[in-house]
């Protein structure tokens, strides 16, 4: 095992995704192929104790439901992956709704290390998220398992429900419901001081995860947009970029990269989602030049904060607008991730991905580094963008949903 964590992603995960369906078709075939459905809980599996995005979602999948009066029960899927053989994993609870909120593989796993009478009596629900126009041929044949499976955008839908067509898998289309993530919490206080953020600077942030792809979130564009805007550093600005999961060879090229530069700086220190929240809302400006976004929490939780959003348009972050932020015109290229989860994907015309304009994105942080007036002009329609996408979970619109039915009164 310690020689596969050692492998790089592309070698990686077809290995790991790979031995996972190939033990999951042997037991397929036991499989309940019709269900016996029953009333029970509402029972929300999740990364709930781990820092990366899809764990952050899931907490908010779960504080959405318990804001519209749900009780929900909390079920950690990591300790799942210690029984894919001996099968010994228990769920709480019996019937009624089993969300888990992990993408196709993970919830492979949901299944497989659970007996099939543990799940066969709950309604089924996945909650996914992919970030190329067509999602891989191993999650639509998943979907066959579920009663439905959420997405955060109609750009995730789509690009399941092209791998459904391309595996004649038509008839699975209509499980699929777009659920944007939901963010109800009241904006972050800022904490300056305690991210070594200046008082007297305009502060800007870039986010990425390694484990999400580097050549995916694109922190080179956000260095290159800023030493375009600012070819000598500026008196009055300074770029910070937050890596997660950061690895020696990415952090070695950022390193290189921004060297003899003061007024950008690599911050690689593990935050809480309050922490989290407390950084994002001490920054002027959010910087997201990605290639690809299933949805962008990240800028719908700068949003939140009022803070001003630069980023990539088009993809999964369909709500940014030149309403609410600032766009960054981008051109399809071809999908190319050398080391990342993508590199995996078969060559189809089908995968590309967005490349920004640096030039505009340049144009767009002189002009707001510049003038606090533009960057709070936005701030009421952009702070108004997270309560209108979390309408879905009103506790009026979920009650209108399908799994309800199985749920105990």
């Amino acid at each position: 095992m310690s020689i596969l964590r050692r492998l790089p992603l592309k070698y990686r995960l077809p290995l790991i995704h790979g031995g996972l369906e190939a033990i999951a078709l042997t037991r397929m075939g036991h499989w309940p192929r019709t269900d016996r459905l029953s009333s029970g809980p509402l029972v929300v599996s999740g990364f709930f104790n781990e820092s990366q995005g899809i764990g952050r979602a899931g907490r908010l999948t779960a504080e959405a439901f318990e804001a519209a009066n749900y009780a929900v029960i909390r079920h950690d899927l990591r300790p799942c992956f210690r029984h894919i053989l001996d099968q010994k994993s228990v769920l709480p609870g019996k019937g009624g709704v089993w969300l888990i909120h992990a993408n196709a593989p993970e919830g492979l796993v949901a299944l497989m290390t659970h007996s099939p009478a543990q799940w066969r009596d709950r309604y089924r629900i996945g909650y996914w998220a992919w970030e190329t126009p067509l999602a891989p041929p191993q999650w639509a044949r998943m979907v066959r398992w579920l009663h439905e499976v959420w997405t955060p955008s109609a750009y995730v839908a789509e690009a399941l429900a092209a791998a459904l067509r391309a595996e004649g898998l038509d008839d699975l289309c209509g499980r699929l419901r777009v659920m944007p993530h939901p963010l109800l919490s009241a904006p972050p206080q800022p904490d300056r001081a305690r991210f070594g953020l200046s008082p007297d600077r305009c502060e800007v942030l870039s986010l990425f995860d390694v484990n999400s792809s580097p050549a995916r979130k694109n922190p080179w564009a956000s260095i290159e947009a800023w030493l375009t805007a600012f070819p000598e550093p500026p008196a009055r600005a300074a770029l910070t970029l937050k890596a997660s999961s950061l690895d020696t060879v990415t952090k070695t090229r950022l390193t290189e990269r921004i060297a003899n530069r003061l007024d950008i700086r690599l911050l690689s220190e593990r935050l809480s989602d309050e922490d989290m929240d407390r950084l994002m809302a001490s920054v002027d400006i959010f910087l997201s030049l990605h290639r690809a976004e299933g949805f962008g929490l990240g800028l719908l939780e700068a949003m939140n904060a009022g803070v001003a959003v630069i980023a990539t348009e088009g993809t999964g972050n369909d709500f940014l607008t030149h309403d609410n932020g600032y766009p960054v015109p981008a051109r399809p290229v071809p999908l190319d991730d050398p080391d990342g989860p993508y590199s995996a994907l078969p060559h189809n015309p089908a995968q590309v991905w967005a490349e920004p304009d640096l030039q505009a994105a340049a144009d767009n942080l002189r002009r707001l580094v510049s003038d606090p007036v533009a960057r709070a002009s936005k701030r009421a329609a952009a702070r108004a963008t997270p309560a209108r996408l979390s309408a879905n979970w009103s506790a009026e619109a979920l009650k209108a949903y399908d799994f309800n039915r199985w749920l105990d009164s």
